[in-house]
This record gives C-alpha cells, structure tokens and sequence, in this order.
C-alpha cells in the first residue's frame, strides 16, 4: 500500500541518524550484460571524506565503461553529501559516447532549497532534502525498508523528476558468478514514468547485489562480482 510521503520522510530521517552500513574505501565492482551477452563494468566506491562548503561530506564515485557495437558509452559521476543529514552538496556527472562529452556540474544548496549549474547563470528550485542519482542507491540503502511497501520520496534534486517512488516487491535469491546466491530485497524504483530495478542484500550492509538499468538500447543489467571494505576484500558470497 502508498505510505504518505511525510511519515515515511520521517522514519527514513530518524533510521540514517544510525551508522550507515558503509564507509570509506569500501569498493563494489560490477560486470555489466545486456541479455545474456557482456557488455562493459562497473565500479563505485565510498572514495573518501571531504569538507563541502565547510559540512563534512562523504565522497560517492561511480565510473563504468561498455555498451553494444556502435553506442559505446563512459561514463563518470562524483557526489558530494554531507554525514548529517545526508544531502547531497555538489554533483558531476560526465558522459562520453562517440568522441562527445555531455558533462554538467551542480552545486546543490539545502539549507536554501536551491541548486545551480556550474556555468550557467541563475539557479533552480530543489527540494529541501536533496539527493542526486547516487547519493539515492546510499540512501536506500541506510533506509528501513518493509517489503509490500511503497514509499514516495520527494527527494532528487531536480524537481521534476518527483516523486521517487521506490517499491518493496519482495525478497528473492540473486544468482552471482561461480553459482552462489544471496538472498536480496527486490526494490522497483521509478521517476517520471521510467523504473529502474535494484536487489539490496537482505543484510546489515544492504550491498546493491543487482541493477537493471533502462538505457535507449536496452535493459542493462549490472551484477555484483566482488567488494572491498576497509580490512576486508570478498565475493558477494563470502
């Protein structure tokens, strides 16, 4: 059943004043396919701590490169948010495809409700607790999350693109290379029309086992190979 977005938003605030379930230098990699056949990586990483505007901030990193013949796509994203409220401050997203470059930097202001594109003039409405594209997958997974619930989360930075609607369809066995299985939370997360699918590790440290992207050619789908913590390095299995 819909939750009302204010008790949820509420809830949500109150889970993420405990430790989040992941910390610098933590490292996930992935192995990217479109159907059945491969097609590029994946890596994201908690990079390290920073101050942003004088918050202490996490630094989130995401970078991959890959996608069928004739759309070959790289692509990197860097996210500045703050450990308090967990905000995003700062966003750059850069996209590289066919000897072009989309790239755009942000600078997201909370405590105006406001962000701007670096060169560009003016700046825009956000809301007051905002997120950008990963500081959501971190966000969701620090969240209370109860399967047969839906929460709506009025949240992304830009607008527009609100309410994100996030789904907890079930719990199911995620099959990993060398064919062990991890039991997951099943999450459908949707914006504006578009569903991305994402499988958390049903466990304290709520690891996106699984990612079913939509992209102009297709569903990709991003799996969990191996992940590095500070002292530790495993397969998602171990």
């Amino acid at each position: 059943m819909p939750v009302a977005p204010l008790i949820v938003h509420t809830a949500l605030l109150a889970r993420l004043a405990a430790a989040y379930p992941f910390s610098v230098g933590e490292t996930l990699r992935y192995d990217a396919k479109l159907g059945y056949f491969p097609v590029g990586e994946a890596t994201v990483s908690v990079t390290r701590m920073a101050k942003e505007r004088g918050a202490q901030s996490f630094v989130f990193t995401m970078a991959g490169q890959g996608g069928p013949p004739g759309w070959r796509v790289r692509y990197d994203m860097t996210s500045w948010v703050g450990t308090g409220r967990f905000n995003s401050l700062r966003f750059h997203r850069r996209l590289e495809q066919g000897g072009k470059i989309d790239e755009h930097g942000y600078v997201i202001v909370p405590d105006s409700a406001r962000y701007r594109e670096e060169g560009v003039p003016g700046d825009w409405a956000a809301p007051a607790d905002p997120l950008d594209e990963l500081a959501f997958l971190y966000y969701l997974r620090a969240a209370p999350l109860e399967v047969g619930r839906t929460y709506s989360l009025p949240r992304y930075f830009k607008t527009g693109y609100n309410p994100i609607e996030v789904s907890v369809v079930g719990r199911e066995s995620i099959a990993m290379p060398g064919g062990a299985t991890t039991p997951c939370l099943a999450l459908r997360v949707t914006a504006r029309g578009t569903t991305m699918r994402v499988w958390l590790t049903d466990d304290t440290r709520r690891l996106p086992a699984q990612l079913e992207i939509p992209l102009p050619f297709g569903s990709v789908t991003l799996t969990l190979v191996s992940s590095t913590s500070p002292g530790n390095s495993r397969s998602p299995s171990g």
